[in-house]
Formats: structure tokens, sequence, C-alpha cells
């Protein structure tokens, strides 16, 4: 019997719902997960909770449903018995349509009156010729008559005919110059393309779509590889030009896919760059021996090859206004999507949101991108406070020792309150046992998928 004629009833996928057993139902298919629990970039925990259960709505939460869907695709084992959903399908984009554009009845208003100067002067010269035609003067004779009289008073005809056409070009040059006056106030329809937008609205900037798409991967050719912890690469992707816009909301990732062995692998990933660094995409990614798309993969990258990426994706999209206190925890690469948010708020001379980030790595040597994190510390002193830990520090280490504690979250973190939120990201023994403890001081117990609506939310 082929999978898709294989029904489970509920009561069959609750029995498995072990770490060694581990089965549940997403849109009325069943799925067999227990080979993927060590995988999964979001923790094992994140489907323990949901084995044996129905996880379509959590499914739906996270905001990585595509990536999912192609992952899990292998794991299906069946379906749910008397349901008649369809697999989960891409996400569907729906079209916005544009408003037209309400016309200006200042501009009309001045085009009218420049089109009655046009056509007076018009009148008016044609009145003058047909003057001249009436008194038999030809265009020689006048012309003659203009010559000879050079120094002489004008006559009424070559006066008249002269201040029409003044009266035309200065009407004209008039209107035109009004018009650019009145028109100073920007718009999107009339800035110009190389304006330079003001540092108070550059968060919109990083809220616009750009080149990155939601359904169909695409290309980007690799122009960067650095080495800049242990098994860690810093890599930069090349957008089509210039000036291309990723289009990635703050907070979000995106996935990229490949094939790894024969088969095809798709993991999510958090850019340290935003829509502020035109023509460019940035990763920080640490290289497992055994990933299977970092060690695989990315690890044997050379520059010029080109890697698939989609998105944006995720449940965080960041705006200023979200909270008024942040408490970051952050280990080993999870500091990328905290970073991406540090520097929006940072940067963003509107948003007084405060951050304090606990960065947890194993030496000092694993700290990633620790001369930005500092730099935003010196300068935004109001908006972000800084406190590395490290689990094998030097004997001259200054800062934090041992692992995160109950106690370290207290000190550095803000109290539970409806202005405050949590966020960790980092190895799932770190995240499970954070989590932990910020319930036990007080903040909301996690869900098993994020929302941003969380009072905790775990990248």
């Amino acid at each position: 019997m082929a999978v898709e004629d294989v029904e489970y009833t509920a009561k069959e996928v609750a029995a498995h719902n072990t770490a060694t057993d581990a089965w549940m139902i997403i849109h009325g298919q069943v799925y067999d997960v227990t080979s993927y629990i060590g995988d999964h970039p979001g923790g094992a925990d994140v489907l323990l909770d949901a084995a044996g259960k129905d996880a379509s709505v959590e499914f739906d939460n996270a905001g990585h449903s595509d990536d999912a869907s192609e992952i899990m695709a292998t794991y299906r084992i069946g379906k749910l018995q008397g349901s008649n959903a369809k697999k989960a399908t891409s996400t569907v984009r729906l079209s916005v349509g544009v408003k037209a554009r309400k016309p200006d009845t200042t501009k009309s208003s001045l085009n009218i009156v420049m089109g009655f100067g046009v056509a007076t002067a018009a009148i008016l010269g044609t009145a003058g010729l047909y003057h001249m035609v009436n008194q038999r003067v030809s265009l020689t004779n006048l012309l003659n008559g203009l010559i000879l009289r050079r120094n002489q008073r004008l006559g009424f005809l070559e006066g008249f005919l002269i201040a029409s056409t003044a009266f035309c070009i200065a009407g004209t040059l008039l209107s035109r110059s009004l018009l650019s006056v009145i028109h100073l106030h920007p718009t999107f329809l009339n800035h110009p393309p190389h304006i330079k937008l003001p540092k108070r609205i550059k968060a919109d900037i990083l809220s616009q779509s750009g080149w990155l798409h939601p359904t169909t991967f695409q290309s980007l050719p690799l122009v960067k590889k650095d080495l800049v912890a242990p098994n860690t690469y810093h890599l930069g992707f090349e957008l089509p030009t210039p000036k291309s816009v990723l289009g990635l909301p703050i907070g979000q990732h995106v996935a990229i896919t490949a094939n790894v062995d024969g088969r095809a692998v798709t993991r999510s990933y958090t850019p340290i760059s935003n829509n502020a660094d035109c023509g460019m995409l940035d990763l920080i990614v640490k290289c497992y021996p055994d990933g299977k798309l970092t060690g695989g993969y990315l690890a044997t990258l050379s520059i010029g090859d080109e890697v698939q990426f989609r998105g944006p994706k995720g449940a965080m999209r960041y705006k200023h206004g979200y909270c008024k206190r942040i408490g970051m925890l952050a280990g080993g690469s999870g500091i990328t999507p905290m970073y991406q948010l540090i520097r929006a708020i940072c940067e963003d001379e509107r948003d007084t949101t405060q951050v304090s980030l606990i960065y947890a790595n194993r030496t000092e040597a694993d700290i990633l991108l620790r001369s930005e994190l500092e730099a935003f510390s010196r300068k935004y002193p109001n908006n972000f406070k800084l406190y590395y830990i490290l689990d094998s520090p030097t004997p001259d280490w200054q800062g934090g020792k041992g692992y995160v504690t109950k106690q370290i979250l207290a000190e550095h973190f803000p109290a539970p309150d409806a202005d405050s939120r949590a966020m960790i990201c980092g190895p799932p023994g770190m995240v499970n046992a954070a989590k932990k403890a910020l319930v036990e001081l007080g903040f909301d117990k996690p869900g098993t998928m994020s929302k941003m609506s969380d009072q905790v939310f775990c990248f």
C-alpha cells in the first residue's frame, strides 16, 4: 500500500510521543520525525513538545513553513483518518493593488494659467499678422523696414509682435518656476533616485521588499569568504546590482538549499546585512564537520560559486515600538538574529528600546561580531548593554565565567512585565535551560512555536 493510502487515527499518532518514537500531524498529514529531532534548527524540544499531537497551528506560526514542508516531505508516513486535507503547499502570494494617484489640483491650476498665457500670446500674434496681410505689407518689406529703421523708434506693429513674444516666453518660465517651488515637498513619486535619505526614516527602509522571493529560490555568487572564528565563516554574496535591496524585515531569515550527497538539504540562516546594505547579502555561519549543509556544502564553497536563497521567513518582524526593554541571550552563532535587531535599534534615532545582551561562548576566540557589538555598546550606551560569558576563559579574562544561570539572567535581563521581552538563540541545551530559568523568574512560559506576542521569543 502506498504511503498516500495509509491512514492513522489521532489515537494511534498520540501513542508515538517520545524522543525515540515521535510522530505528529500537520494539516491532516502524519509524519514520523524521530530521525529529524537532532537536526531540527529550532532545537529538539520543539519537536518533542509536539510529538503525538496535531501541530498544524504551531507549524504555521513558526513562520518558515515552506522550508519545513520541503524537509518534512521525506518524513511523511500517511494521513489522518477522516481528513481530506491536502499536503501543505507553499505560501500563496497576494497581489496588493496600487491606488491611482489623485490629481494635483494646484499643478493643474498653474498649467491652466500657463496655457492661458501661451494662448493669449498666440492670439495676439495672429492678430498682428492678420493686420499685416490686410495692409498688404509683405514680409520682405517688413524686414527691410526694420533694418532701415533699426536706429529709429519702433512702430506700433513691430512693438506689438515683440511684446507678444516676450509675454509668451516670460509666462512659460514663470509658470514652470512656480510649479517647481510648490512641488518641493517630498513624496515617493518625485524623489530623485540618488537622494540621501535622512536617518530618521531609515527604519522604514528596513521593512521594504527587495530581491528576495518568498517561494522561489534564486542564485547569488559568493564574492567573499573569511574565516572569522574556529570553523566559522563570513560569507558575502553579491546581489544583482550595487543598488539592489535584499528585502529582509528585521528579525527574519533566509533559506538556503543545496544538493548534498544526492539529497536536497534546506536550512535557514539570519543574515547580518539588511536593506541598508545595498548590493550585498552577508552571513556568519558556523560550519560543523558533520553538518549536512554547513560542513558538507557551505564550508567547501569557493569564490564565484552560486548559492540558492529564498525568503524572507520567520515569525519575528521587529518594528519600532515593539516593547521598551529586551533581554537577549545568545550562544555562539545564535548571535546573528540578535545582532540584526541590535543594529536596527541602535541605528534608528527614534528607537529608545533598551537592550541587554548576554553572549555566551566556549572561548574568547569564539566571540563573533565582537568589534561591531562593542562599538554599539560604546556609541549607544542608553540603547545597548553587553555582557560576555565564557565556558573556558583564560586566566586574565575579565568577563563572565562558566554557564548562564538564573542568577545571571536576573542580573542582566529586565524585570518581567508588560513592556519587557526576552529573546533566546543558541544551542538547544542552553535554550532549554534558559527558558526554564526565565519562567522561574516570572516570565510567561514560551510556546512550542514562538510568536511575536510571546514574552519569551526563541529564534
